[in-house]
């Protein structure tokens, strides 16, 4: 694959248990596909939910499928000031003492004072396109839009985006997964590019090409971020092979 990540842009939604499920549409309802996404297995439903806050709601808040082992919901920071709360980024936790959502469906209403979050910014990605970009799980990155337009334009809104946290996992197609506040600073929407412009490595420079690789070039690229392009003809010492891998230092071709 090349640098650039497809975007897909996430607006406020849900992720629901089988026992939730029940509560709000009845018992042993099931979620209709309304269109697939680009991960393998998941589906925007067509059902949705009203969602209320302590100062405000939104009447209709889209499932995505399939149900899952544990109820998430996801909102950008504009979302939590509308209704009222304050979620943190990224990770499960209790919302701030006396802070609840209701969520209400055609059979029954839910309140949650957990599990709901402001979804950190991530790449999913498989091991294979992870190695060829030189990136692993857990690892974060910056990444910018592939395009920018005129730099000199008003229009133009330049920037990088920092701490994006890398997932990998067999079944992953690689996406970029933002919210809406964070694509309407960029100027992003879902089908655009971006690409990795560094690494936990640093920057993507590249030693000058070699035919013969040894531990101290690797030992070398690692001091220097930079990193070792690997082509048919290359010969790599045992010891180089294992500490390059070790450091995602090696790219392919």
């Amino acid at each position: 694959m090349s640098n650039l990540i497809p975007v897909g842009v996430s607006n406020r939604h849900m992720h629901l248990t089988r026992e939730v499920m029940d509560k709000l549409f009845g018992s042993g309802s099931e979620l209709r596909v309304y269109r697939d996404l680009l991960q393998r297995g998941e589906f925007a439903s067509e059902q949705s939910v009203e969602m209320i806050g302590p100062k405000g709601k939104f009447a209709s808040v889209r499932i995505l499928g399939p149900l899952r082992a544990r109820m998430q919901v996801e909102i950008s920071r504009t979302d939590a000031y509308h209704l009222g709360i304050n979620p943190p980024v990224g990770k499960f936790a209790a919302l701030p003492e006396g802070e609840v959502i209701t969520l209400k469906g055609p059979a029954g209403s839910v309140t949650l004072t957990e599990n709901i979050m402001i979804s950190r910014r991530h790449i999913h990605i498989n091991p294979e396109q992870a190695a060829e970009i030189g990136v692993k799980d857990q690892d974060t990155v910056f990444v910018a839009p592939a395009e920018q337009g005129d730099g000199d334009s008003a229009e133009s809104r330049i920037m990088i985006m920092g701490n994006v946290l890398i997932r990998v996992k067999d079944t992953f197609l690689a996406q970029l997964h933002i919210d809406t506040d964070e694509a309407n600073a960029a100027g992003l929407k879902s089908g655009d590019s971006v690409f990795v412009v560094q690494s936990s490595l640093g920057l993507y420079t590249e030693m000058p090409s070699k035919r013969l690789i040894t531990e101290n070039d690797v030992r070398q690229a690692i001091a220097r971020k930079q990193r070792i392009r690997i082509k048919s003809e290359t010969i790599v010492t045992p010891a180089a092979r294992d500490l390059g891998k070790d450091k995602n230092v090696f790219a392919k071709g």
